[in-house]
């Protein structure tokens, strides 16, 4: 429904870094793939929220569509309920509620094992699983560019670390990554009105689509665990290609 109606606001947080140029661009044009339909995103934000040009996005047809999250860890901690992660515009914007896990090297590991007997070997591959903790306060530091986030259970962090969502809605010691296979990108800055009843908001979803087939500078986008890097196609340093 469109109506004689206009939101105006001013800016009250200067995290994220509108304009800053993601997309690796080409003399000779750019080509781009894209998913006509897209799907619903299964893991709306709660509150105000964003998808930014270049974000990750797990796309699977005839289910909907997975918002990859990220966040780099700014400190080291032993055994915490406390971690900072950067808030400098690159990294995602955390909410209560979120079920974070650090992201593995690896999201599906094999394993080789041989009969000293027959000499034969067996392969088999397992889902990573890991310990989650889910955000209970979020406190942003201007001043810093970070966020101090509260967990509901105590963790191991390193600087550098790169946390990203899990599974489930609780804290698991046996948790596995909810973004495994991040295939596209969403294109262009997008503004995001809440999805929880908390807001006034009943029966709200998103849908969404995504492109692929174009590349963005690593630098210039979202923390990138391993285990996403290595669905690279680029062989230039510094560029992500899917």
């Amino acid at each position: 429904m469109v109506t004689n109606l206009a939101y105006f606001f001013e800016r009250a947080k200067k995290v994220h870094g509108d304009g800053r140029w993601v997309w690796v661009k080409d003399s000779n044009g750019e080509d781009r793939r894209n998913v006509l339909l897209g799907g619903d995103i299964l893991n709306p934000n709660k509150g105000l929220g964003h998808l930014w040009a270049g974000q990750l996005m797990e796309y699977k047809p005839g289910v909907g569509m997975l918002i990859f999250r990220s966040f780099l860890v700014t400190n080291n901690a032993s055994a915490s309920t406390t971690v900072y992660v950067n808030g400098d515009g690159y990294s995602d914007c955390p909410e209560v509620g979120q079920v974070l896990m650090k992201a593995p090297d690896e999201v599906f590991i094999t394993t080789y094992t041989a009969n000293t007997s027959s000499g034969a070997v067996t392969k088999s591959t397992s889902e990573y699983t890991g310990q989650s903790a889910k955000v209970t306060k979020v406190e942003y530091d201007a001043t810093n560019a970070k966020f101090k986030l509260t967990l509901d259970q105590a963790m191991t962090f390193s600087a550098n670390d790169i946390l990203v969502e899990a599974e489930g809605t609780a804290k698991s010691a046996s948790a596995k990554v909810l973004v495994k296979n991040p295939n596209v990108f969403n294109e262009a800055n997008r503004e995001l009105l809440p999805t929880d009843g908390s807001f006034g908001f009943e029966n709200a979803k998103y849908a969404a689509s995504g492109v692929y087939d174009k590349q963005i500078w690593i630098q210039r986008t979202q923390p990138l665990p391993k285990y996403v890097l290595a669905n690279n196609k680029s062989h230039i340093d510094g560029i992500f290609w899917i």
